[in-house]
């Protein structure tokens, strides 16, 4: 997660080199990608933070043989996001201006 300090009104973005940023600034572009640190306005700032290292997801399968034996298997599924852009303009990876925080859950609607 973004680590966000505060100073004199203003807020101060450190991101970390496995965590793409993207800021918007009255509805503009202003800085954009990994291991970014800028300060910025949160009354005026859009943040958000795609993770962009590797990440392992459990997976379990549920079967029926053709002499009806139920069989599960056990899996680790392992994921990168390619294009991050992409991603934080179809799923919700909003950081709250104050804490440095996802807004709602990403890596949930991942899996």
């Amino acid at each position: 997660m973004a680590d966000i300090s505060k100073r004199f009104g203003r807020r101060h973005l450190r991101g970390t080199s496995s965590a793409w940023v993207r800021h918007h600034r009255a509805g503009k572009l202003a800085h954009e990608g990994t291991g970014l640190s800028f300060w910025f306005r949160p009354l005026t700032a859009a943040l958000s933070e795609v993770p962009v290292d590797d990440r392992e997801l459990a997976v379990t399968i549920h079967a029926r043989t053709a002499d009806f034996q139920d069989l599960a298997v056990q899996s680790t599924l392992t994921y990168r996001i390619a294009d991050p852009a992409r991603a934080a303009e179809r799923i919700d990876f909003s950081l709250d201006p104050d804490t440095g925080t996802w807004r709602a859950a990403p890596l949930d609607q991942l899996a």
